[in-house]
């Protein structure tokens, strides 16, 4: 099969996006796949190369004057309506590869959209997040979620936060302009039920046309939670946090349970400072910054409990499923896809959101008992390998193959 991924973040820029579609080429191409990867330019990387087996082209269009809308200066920005430089050289691209398929991730896919295909090439485009109704996408009106969902004077009102007036009225704009387009997609996959669901909205009248098929980590991950574990963390059993120190990861909820638990246990914390960090310094808390994955996997295994407490609906929660692999019990907020990879009283405890209160009795729960702690732990891995790449992969070529029977069945070019 003949594959054009079209993504906006690839590497060398760092984020889950961009592992997740180099896992995936690499993997494709790995079977047999012809795969090109079609990105956005990106200064001090070549504009065309071969990774892993596959061909990575970086292209040019007006988007190289939004870099500076990024919150990340290293990730290139696409906007929520299509780049009409940038669609010509992928129309080229296509006209060259003639791809089964061309599968889109993020905001390029505006760009992917307009593209006229052939009768046989269908257009599958995987939600990551909830960019195809939100222009935040991060579907958070309020702290914890988005309770009236897409509106458009809602959506400029709250996407001004972080993109200032006039680029959320131009993105909240865009995202409505370009529903009907969106019919042109054949399938679509989002990475949780809560992904599909929230998205709804943005997909064209294409509700029905969408497969949910997890975010996967790759094959035999929890064969690095055997690394030696060269941290500093406490001698008794600790908590341990990973991921970025913001207050919508809820690191505020758990330093407030842990004062609430009945004997605070030791807190270790890995993760990525950031300008709402709350205060860290306190006793008992050992934080970790720039830790490689494979100690963050032996952390897990060390740990007596991992904690994933975000107040924000987490389109997926892939440091779950890294502690589950582990053999380590997660306790984790009830909120977005992550309750759908921990089930409550299986491999964890679930917990509201944004409530410390409920957060510090599941720990003292789990804590406090060794033989439910156990029973956790021993389900956790098994849990954690229906998430591997070689177990995600098939269901991926489903909806490739259900959206090529819809292609070549209504002959839509």
């Amino acid at each position: 099969m003949r594959v054009l991924q079209v993504s906006d973040a690839f590497p060398p820029a760092l984020g889950g996006l961009e592992r997740y579609v180099a896992s995936l080429s690499r993997r494709q191409a790995a079977d047999g796949d012809e795969v090109v990867v079609a990105t956005l330019e990106t200064p001090g990387a070549p504009a065309e190369e071969v990774v892993d087996g596959y061909r990575v082209l970086r292209l040019r269009g007006l988007t190289r004057h939004l870099r500076r809308f990024a919150g990340d200066p290293g990730h290139a920005f696409h906007p929520t309506v299509p780049d009409p430089a940038l669609a010509r050289r992928l129309q080229r691209v296509v006209d060259e590869l003639r791809p089964d398929v061309v599968h889109a991730h993020g905001w390029m896919l505006e760009s992917a959209v307009v593209l006229r295909r052939p009768p046989t090439t269908a257009l599958v485009a995987t939600l990551h997040e909830y960019g195809a109704a939100c222009a935040r996408k991060t579907y958070t009106q309020t702290r914890t979620g988005c309770p009236t969902g897409p509106r458009l004077g809602r959506c400029v009102a709250c996407s001004r936060e972080v993109y200032g007036l006039p680029k959320a009225a131009l993105l909240s704009a865009g995202l409505r302009a370009v529903r009907p387009l969106h019919r042109r997609v054949d399938r679509w996959i989002a990475i949780s039920g809560p992904v599909a669901r929230a998205n709804a909205p943005g997909l064209g009248g294409g509700a029905g046309r969408v497969d949910v098929v997890p975010t996967f980590v790759d094959d035999g991950v929890a064969d690095r939670a055997r690394t030696p574990l060269a941290l500093r963390v406490p001698d008794e059993p600790f908590l341990l946090f990973v991921g970025a120190l913001g207050p919508h990861k809820g690191i505020d909820v758990l330093l407030e349970a842990r004062e609430l638990m009945r004997r605070p246990a030791p807190l270790v914390v890995l993760g990525t400072p950031r300008a709402d960090t709350p205060d860290l310094d306190r006793p008992g808390v050992v934080v970790h910054t720039d830790v490689p994955h494979e100690q963050v996997m032996a952390a897990w295994a060390a740990a007596a409990v991992g904690v994933v407490p975000s107040v924000w609906p987490e389109p997926f929660g892939q440091v779950a499923v890294e502690c589950l692999a582990a053999g380590t019990p997660a306790v984790v907020s009830a909120t977005g896809g992550l309750g759908e990879i921990v089930r409550d009283g299986v491999e964890g405890l679930l917990v509201p959101p944004a409530d410390p209160r409920a957060l510090a009795a599941a720990l003292d729960r789990l804590l406090g008992d060794d033989v439910l702690r156990a029973r956790l732990a021993a389900a956790a891995p098994a849990r954690a390998r229906e998430y591997e790449l070689g177990r995600v992969l098939p269901a991926i070529r489903r909806s490739y193959e259900r959206a090529l029977a819809a292609r070549t069945g209504d002959g839509r070019g």
